[in-house]
C-alpha cells in the first residue's frame, strides 16, 4: 500500500510535514512513515485525511481490491462521524 497521495495533497496545500503533523495531531515521524508508504491505522488516516480536507479514500491509490474498498468506506464513515462530533462540541 502506498500513501504517496498524502505528500501530493500536503504539498498542494503548501504544508510542511511538521505543519500537517501538528494539524493532524500526530507525530512528524508518522507523516514521514505514511509518505514513505508504511501502513497506518484507520484512526491515523482519519486524522490526516480530515486535516487535509479529503476523504480517507483519497489517500489510497485507485484499486480494485474489495477488501481495500471496504476498509476505505469504513474509514470514511468513521471520519464523517468524528467530524460531526467535533462540530457539535
Amino acid at each position: 500500500m502506498t500513501f504517496r497521495e498524502i505528500k501530493q495533497l500536503r504539498l498542494a496545500k503548501h504544508l510542511s510535514q511538521e505543519q500537517l503533523a501538528e494539524k493532524s495531531k500526530v507525530s512528524v515521524r508518522t507523516i514521514q512513515r505514511l509518505e514513505a508508504g508504511e501502513d497506518a491505522s484507520i484512526s491515523t488516516l482519519n486524522l490526516v485525511a480530515g486535516s487535509l480536507g479529503v476523504k480517507v479514500g483519497d489517500l489510497f491509490p485507485t484499486t480494485d481490491s474489495d477488501r481495500q474498498k471496504v476498509k476505505i468506506q469504513s474509514a470514511d464513515e468513521q471520519l464523517q462521524y468524528q467530524l460531526h462530533q467535533r462540530h457539535e462540541e
